[in-house]
């Protein structure tokens, strides 16, 4: 009973905040994840206008991830990055930017392990430990989940009620590590709903970003994070799992 208070209260007060913000043209509601019991910015959009979700795997890493918050900021757009847990001591410093800047955090396990060779207990403790690892830092937890090369097993869904994010433009970045070759292959791709996958680890993909970041707005695309894409369209192709707890 008290947990249900809890909950109800919290919804109450998250509607409260919905409402001040919009009287006030903040442009910014906030939805409830009722998965985690995190608050998850879904700013107010355009579903007329085209959508796409850029995301980045396996970071942080300052040197990278910094440049392409800021790239995304100037623009005010949005993404998703799917942090190794074990990446983030040390490098608290994007962990923050990637916060203040609103995007989204997801899960990439712990330790960068391949699901679908894990058992049930070794695949919750990677969720968990990544978990306790972002929320130290910036209070917030991961609200999608994206394994670790794209391979997992069936009871992966029994382990998470977090949706699984794919991709469906694979950049292909971390082996030819050629700005020019990402580029041309999100632009040459690109379509509403995608969901484009980078890593934030490399050089060559923080400029190929900072380019395609000013492209895709250019070509009116609003650039979003993958809670945001599910919340203004119905279906997305690179979602292969959405519970909704």
């Amino acid at each position: 009973m008290v947990i249900r208070l809890k909950k109800l209260l919290t919804v109450l007060a998250c509607a409260v905040l919905a409402i001040t913000l919009l009287a006030c043209g903040m442009g910014v509601v906030m939805a409830i994840d009722t998965r985690t019991d995190d608050y998850v910015p879904i700013r107010q959009l355009d579903p007329e206008k085209p959508m796409v979700a850029l995301t980045f795997d396996d970071g942080p890493y300052g040197p990278v991830t910094k440049r392409i918050v800021k790239a995304l900021q100037e623009v005010g757009g949005r993404a998703t990055f799917f942090v190794v847990g074990s990446r983030i001591e040390g490098r608290e410093e994007s962990i923050r930017m990637i916060a203040d800047a609103g995007c989204e955090f997801g899960n990439h396990t712990y330790d960068h392990v391949n699901l679908r060779s894990r058992g049930s207990t070794s695949i919750s403790e990677q969720l968990k430990k990544t978990d306790e690892a972002l929320e130290k830092v910036v209070g917030r937890r991961t609200t999608v989940l994206r394994p670790p090369g794209g391979t997992y097993s069936k009871n992966l869904s029994t382990l998470t009620d977090l949706p699984i994010v794919l991709w469906t433009i694979d950049t292909m970045d971390w082996s030819h590590q050629n700005c020019a070759r990402s580029v041309k292959r999100v632009l040459d791709n690109v379509h509403d709903g995608d969901i484009i996958l980078m890593h934030d680890l490399f050089l060559p993909t923080a400029e190929a970003a900072e380019k395609v970041i000013v492209a895709l707005t250019e070509q009116g695309y609003q650039l979003v994070t993958v809670s945001e894409l599910l919340a203004y369209r119905d279906s997305v192709d690179g979602i292969l799992v959405k519970n909704d707890g």
